[in-house]
């Protein structure tokens, strides 16, 4: 049995720039057919109201939060809350890293060549190369990027990104031997599932999703949503 989970999903119990409510979140997933939903709010969804409304859905909910950091958005998985600031440079990232380890979670940098190919002024608008001079040309130079060892995995396919902002994420995922993860980085019910992630094996919990993302046994889509899903697979 496979499970279909959108990576990236906000609701407005804990993400202040989503209006998607938590009951259209679920009715919403279950019109499309996703398997479940990792939520990954930006402040935090709280725990005890968070596990409360999804131990009575049909579609499986998993914790996680959307950090904020000096490069960029980092999706945590394990975490009950957020231990690092915005502030700091790599320094800030590794500690991130450190307490990611310690409780066994998983670490996803979400949409990270988001802006890369508009045009720059002054600067680039892409958080990991600001500066026109290091935007790189080719992934195998995107890929020396320091961030890309500190995390576990990169979200290649994201519902807001533009089509070659994925598809340069999925090249330096495949660069790095990593095979990237879809969702959809939904804040309403426009577009949820359209960035998703196809894992082989039956998903029921968190400790479930944490184990298939360490084993490494899945495939990002596109367009799950509309019933026509694309696989993002390494080398394609």
């Amino acid at each position: 049995m496979s499970s279909v989970f959108d990576l990236h999903v906000h609701t407005n119990q804990g993400s202040p720039d989503s209006s998607l409510t938590p009951e259209d979140m679920v009715a919403e997933a279950s019109r499309v057919g996703l398997t479940g939903i990792m939520v990954t709010e930006h402040v935090g969804w709280p725990r005890p109201d968070f596990d409360a409304f999804a131990r009575d859905q049909d579609v499986i909910l998993v914790r996680a939060l959307e950090n904020y950091s000096p490069l960029g958005h980092i999706i945590t998985l394990g975490l009950r809350e957020h231990v690092t600031g915005f502030t700091g440079g790599i320094e800030t990232v590794k500690k991130l890293r450190q307490e990611v380890d310690r409780v066994g979670g998983v670490m996803i940098l979400a949409h990270p060549f988001r802006y890369l190919f508009d045009l720059p002024g002054v600067y680039s608008q892409n958080i990991l190369f600001e500066d026109v001079a290091t935007v790189p040309s080719t992934p195998e130079e995107a890929a020396l990027h320091p961030i890309f060892g500190l995390v576990h995995e990169i979200e290649v396919v994201n519902g807001a990104n533009s089509e070659v902002e994925n598809r340069f994420a999925q090249e330096v995922a495949h660069v790095l031997g990593r095979r990237g993860t879809g969702g959809s980085d939904a804040h309403s019910v426009n577009g949820l599932g359209k960035g998703s992630t196809l894992f082989q094996g039956d998903i029921r919990n968190e400790r479930d999703l944490l184990d298939a993302l360490r084993a490494g046994d899945y495939v990002p889509q596109e367009g799950f949503h509309l019933g026509n899903p694309q696989e993002y697979r390494l080398g394609s």
